[in-house]
């Protein structure tokens, strides 16, 4: 199915409109908006991209730090792309796999979202534990699983961030999106926990409602 190329509305500046709607067994309610002549992908209700969620990564990533040279780069969780498509800009010569289990949500990242025209940029429909479990090695993991406002349970089990480190290099680091607000104050708590016995250095940044997680081996 071809891209997603029609012209944005300018009407969409005072009118928001919902272009396109889905449904799939993991996501039951899939939307691409359009506001202010661009893209917004909304699951469940919650914003998945967009201008915001592009805003959050971008100050997690200058508050965290960042290996300074990546050559394999994995994210679990592609969602709208926007992560990937700022991790192109930072690691412009790195190979790039995005997995998500659902592969409605990589369709749309294509069709939509544009990450059909990302070089050296792969994709895997697959659970995200499943997929970890075999350890290949990558420089730099992104752990961005959403289900519309929850955060899977998977991203805070020990078995799981154990995975995660057996699968980075040396001088490799994980980056965590996670939530801080509710239920998920406790949750998070639990997690840095975790993170800090399996870890040398972790570092995090707090933002709105979310949490960020750096970890790495090295301190």
């Amino acid at each position: 199915e071809r891209r997603y190329q029609e012209t944005m509305s300018w009407l969409s500046y005072l009118f928001p409109r919902t272009v396109a709607r889905f449904s799939s067994r993991f996501n039951k309610d899939i939307r691409i908006n359009e506001e202010k002549g661009k893209l917004k992908l909304l699951v469940n209700g919650s914003r998945q991209s967009g201008a915001y969620i592009e805003m959050l990564w971008l100050e997690a990533f200058a508050a965290l730090r960042l290996p300074e040279t990546a050559v394999n780069i994995l994210v679990l969780g592609v969602a709208g792309g926007t992560v990937i498509r700022l991790l192109r800009i930072r690691y412009p010569q790195a190979k790039i796999t995005g997995v998500d289990i659902d592969q409605t949500m990589i369709d749309i990242g294509k069709k939509y979202f544009g990450l059909d025209k990302i070089g050296n940029l792969s994709f895997v429909c697959q659970d995200a534990e499943k997929f970890i479990s075999i350890k290949r090695k990558f420089d730099f993991i992104v752990v961005d699983l959403f289900i519309g406002t929850h955060v899977p349970e998977l991203v805070r089990k020990e078995s799981f961030l154990k995975n995660l480190k057996a699968s980075m290099t040396n001088n490799g680091a994980v980056v965590m999106n996670y939530l801080r607000e509710f239920e998920y104050g406790k949750k998070s708590e639990s997690l840095r926990k975790t993170l800090t016995k399996l870890f040398a250095r972790v570092q995090e940044k707090d933002m709105y409602g979310n949490r960020f997680f750096l970890t790495s081996m090295v301190k």
